[in-house]
């Protein structure tokens, strides 16, 4: 298997589990074989493939995300992606296999999914690894070939062996989301000292709408209120720069905040608190 080889206008590259798929954004496409098209208006579009409608949805847009082989088979992947122009989460990755006697759509990804986090070009399949959540711990692997799309779920390890540690390893978050932490394993392993995996999964999903982490006195403090719930649910987090300890608090209107770690009554921590409690 060789890893892939991007057709005509991508380039030649190999994807790595620690940077997600770059995928493009066409409205037309050259396969080997031909040319993929979006055709119609804005909310009655679709796709065509070597001169052929295809039969997909009719949706608001649709967009080409690029097409992949390797050099040696008879056939391309292509992949596209449509959505109903709200403001909610739309399907997923459409994949069709196109040679020169053939144009087939083989299935679909599913909806309200995260990044591809990689693509394997076999020479009977393709598979694709698309996060399932936003920690990007969690991801589910597609494969499409002749005896169909099959689905399997899959996860990294939830934290690293060694803790994240004081210093830089704190004060690297400043002016970042701070959901961003969730996304780093040694940072769920320093959590891990404190918190269950329930319940770190349970702050993460508190920390939607945010402002930047910042610093105070001694520590880093991030927090945030759950999406489309903010004034019902919110957390927050800190890590103190010296020694690295971490602190956390989930907030629920109408309950006391639950906290965790030995250091979330520090002043600067409760303080924190108090100011996101309201």
């Amino acid at each position: 298997m060789r890893r892939f080889l991007c057709s005509l206008s991508l380039a030649l590259a190999a994807t790595t589990a620690s940077a997600d798929v770059e995928l493009g954004a066409y409205q037309q496409y050259q396969t080997r074989f031909g040319p993929a098209q979006v055709t119609g208006e804005i909310y009655q579009q679709s796709l065509s493939v070597l001169g052929a409608a295809l039969p997909v949805e009719t949706d608001y847009r649709w967009t080409i995300l690029g097409a992949y082989a390797l050099a040696e088979a008879d056939h391309d992947w292509l992949l596209a992606t449509h959505h109903h122009g709200g403001n909610m989460c739309g399907p997923g990755i459409t994949v069709i296999r196109v040679s020169e006697a053939r144009v087939q759509p083989m299935g679909e990804t599913g909806g309200c999914e995260g990044a591809l986090r990689d693509l394997r070009v076999y020479p009977e399949a393709l598979e694709l690894d698309i996060y399932r959540d936003g920690m990007r711990q969690q991801f589910t692997t597609y494969r499409f070939s002749d005896e169909g799309q099959l689905e399997t779920p899959n996860e990294l390890p939830f934290a690293s062996g060694q803790p994240a540690g004081a210093g830089p390893e704190a004060q690297r978050w400043i002016g970042e989301h701070p959901y961003e932490i969730f996304r780093h394993a040694d940072e769920r392993a320093r959590f891990l000292t404190i918190m269950t995996v329930e319940e770190i999964r349970d702050l993460s999903t508190r920390i939607g709408p945010a402002n930047n982490v910042i610093q105070r006195g001694d520590w880093v403090l991030g927090a945030g209120c759950m999406a489309h719930s903010c004034n019902v649910s919110g957390g927050v987090w800190g890590i103190r720069i010296s020694d690295g300890t971490p602190a956390a608090a989930l907030l629920d209107t109408g309950s006391p905040p639950v906290t965790y770690g030995a250091e979330a009554g520090d002043p600067v921590f409760r303080g924190w608190i108090n100011e996101h409690s309201n």
